[in-house]
């Protein structure tokens, strides 16, 4: 009897909370909360992406077709590498196929965020993903920076996959949600270096932080320039497939962080705020 309770108890607790934090944290714990989906931690080495820390859905998400099903999963990725996100989509006919369903057209990752501070009303905005689909079927999408999709409080996954030949109909739309402010998912957001949704640092630990600049630690964020010649492109992605979010000018002076590889995360010193990353050759001072 207290289970069918419990619920609108915590929603109400949450909305009470909204009052105090940011309202897309706050909308995205009520939505978590809301959510039926339960995740399991794992750490792996991943053909694509290397070494990840990793959520993935505990139980598929079922879509019924006609007297069967379709079973969903989707997983969330820190990159460790790069440290960004991916996300990868796998459907099936059975929870235990082996196989998979290609997808007919490329999913959607929409963005649901608040439309203003109290919370009350939500807009939607469909975000760039560049995919990636393997033999299986399974579609991933790699190279998010964490502090753009946790700009969302929710994240809205539209799959239409094609059907096994006989079943009907020849395609099937899928779509869930998966909230970034879930415990499960702030972990692993944490683990690519945002502050987590769940906690406020001890007094000790703010004291002892790296400063913005961060010279002399190791991947910390050092002091850079980008080279004379033209102008030098910020993108969303360690990729040159990826959007450009900002445009520098020559000599214009950055914060950047190694990556291990031949791009460097980014981000703006001063004047207009940007994050993303720089190719090294673009780069001077690092």
């Amino acid at each position: 009897m207290r289970n069918k309770f419990l619920l609108p108890v915590v929603l109400l607790l949450a909305s009470v909370t909204a009052h105090s934090e940011d309202p897309v944290a706050a909308l995205g714990k009520q939505r978590a909360v809301a959510s039926h989906l339960e995740w399991d931690i794992g750490e792996a080495g991943h053909p694509i992406l290397g070494p990840i820390r990793f959520a993935h859905t505990k139980a598929s998400i079922a879509t019924p077709v006609g007297t069967a099903n379709v079973y969903s999963n989707a997983y969330v990725s820190c990159e460790k590498s790069t440290g960004t996100i991916a996300i990868e989509l796998t459907n099936q006919i059975t929870p235990d196929d082996p196989g998979g369903l290609p997808p007919k057209r490329m999913p959607r990752l929409v963005c649901i965020s608040p439309a203003g501070t109290s919370g009350g009303t939500v807009v939607q905005q469909v975000l760039a993903a560049s995919w990636q689909v393997n033999d299986l079927g399974d579609a991933l999408a790699h190279g998010f920076l964490p502090s753009a999709l946790r700009a969302c409080s929710a994240i809205g996954i539209v799959e239409d996959v094609v059907m096994p030949e006989g079943w009907a109909p020849g395609s099937l739309p899928i779509q869930f949600e998966i909230s970034p402010y879930s415990r499960e998912l702030d972990s692993i957001f944490a683990t690519c270096g945002v502050a987590s949704a769940y906690a406020s640092p001890s007094p000790v630990a703010a004291r002892s932080a790296p400063s913005q600049s961060g010279e002399g630690r190791p991947n910390s964020w050092k002091t850079a320039r980008t080279i004379a010649s033209g102008r030098t492109n910020v993108r969303a992605a360690p990729n040159l497939h990826s959007p450009v979010v900002a445009e520098l000018n020559p000599g214009s002076v950055v914060l950047v962080q190694s990556t291990g590889g031949p791009w460097w995360r980014a981000r703006s010193r001063a004047g207009a705020k940007f994050e993303g990353y720089i190719r090294g050759d673009r780069l001077v001072g690092k």
